[in-house]
């Protein structure tokens, strides 16, 4: 048992430094986080569109791996990538 839980211990500080912030320092010596946006990072546009059940127009994006998607934002502001299964 004590090697159970001194296992997950270590694993769980290895992985600690994965869920680190990103920050950098400005001016005046504050800290703020660097927004990075992965939602189209090493995508790329088809130049062809989706249009859904309500007829909203979106353009269709290609993951680097060649997975189709779309960006919606919902009512809220948030940003989804949708998936399209062909």
């Amino acid at each position: 048992m004590k090697k159970a839980i001194l296992f997950f211990a270590l694993l769980f500080a290895a992985m600690a430094p994965t869920f680190a912030q990103n920050a950098r320092k400005d001016a005046n010596g504050n800290y703020t986080a660097i927004q990075q946006d992965t939602s189209t990072q090493g995508a790329k546009s088809t130049g062809k569109t989706f249009t859904d059940g309500k007829g909203t127009k979106y353009d269709v994006m290609e993951t680097a791996k060649g997975k189709l998607y779309y960006m919606r934002t919902s009512a809220k502001g948030n940003i989804y990538k949708c998936y399209l299964k062909l």
